[in-house]
């Protein structure tokens, strides 16, 4: 079973099955490659300011329906304001969120050398919010792919059980479930 309990000074204890933490840090690779995807790479010589400001053109706002969901207009009902932020923000806000996810590859890499039936790991306080957040993303990712919308989060239930769609909506439906038991025990 996969869940979290709270710790001393505020560390969370996880007890994975390895399948599950295999998938998880499969998952977070994804949303790592996902990110990533169509950044400019800093090259040596750069100016650090210029590439954390980026002061090339204003931005398109992402074709992938995930990373819409990931990287949100912040003007919606205008165009060119949206692009201008995102000029500004997007960089940064992708990298955070790519950090978020390399924490939770790093962590689960570190417990899971060789064959084991369950993971168990320990996260500090600063690790539980990277969990957190990389949860909440891996959600966001996923609800996008499935067309879930607010309040139809529980639309698999009626699928038929042959539908190919199924294993992802009961992947998306454990993610919530983690990241529940996660908020649950960082908040004790």
């Amino acid at each position: 079973m996969s869940h979290f309990k709270s710790r001393r000074r505020g560390a969370v204890y996880a007890e994975l099955p390895a399948h599950a933490a295999g998938l998880l840090g499969n998952l977070a690779r994804q949303l790592i490659e996902l990110l990533s995807e169509g950044e400019p790479h800093q090259r040596i010589g750069d100016d650090p300011l210029e590439a954390l400001l980026d002061f090339g053109a204003p931005r398109d706002r992402p074709e992938d329906p995930a990373l819409q969901r990931l990287l949100p207009d912040a003007h919606r009902d205008d165009e060119e304001a949206a692009a201008e932020f995102r000029r500004f923000t997007e960089g940064t806000l992708r990298q955070s969120k790519i950090h978020d996810a390399t924490v939770v590859v790093v962590c689960l890499d570190e417990v899971t050398d060789g064959e084991v039936d369950d993971v168990e790991l320990e996260l500090d306080a600063v690790q539980a919010r990277c969990w957190m957040r990389c949860l909440t993303d891996l959600r966001l990712a996923l609800a996008a792919r499935l067309y879930i919308r607010a309040g139809e989060e529980d639309s698999w239930e009626n699928l038929p059980d042959d539908d190919e769609r199924l294993p992802l909506f009961e992947i998306y439906g454990w993610l919530g479930y983690l990241l529940e038991s996660l908020i649950d025990a960082v908040r004790r």
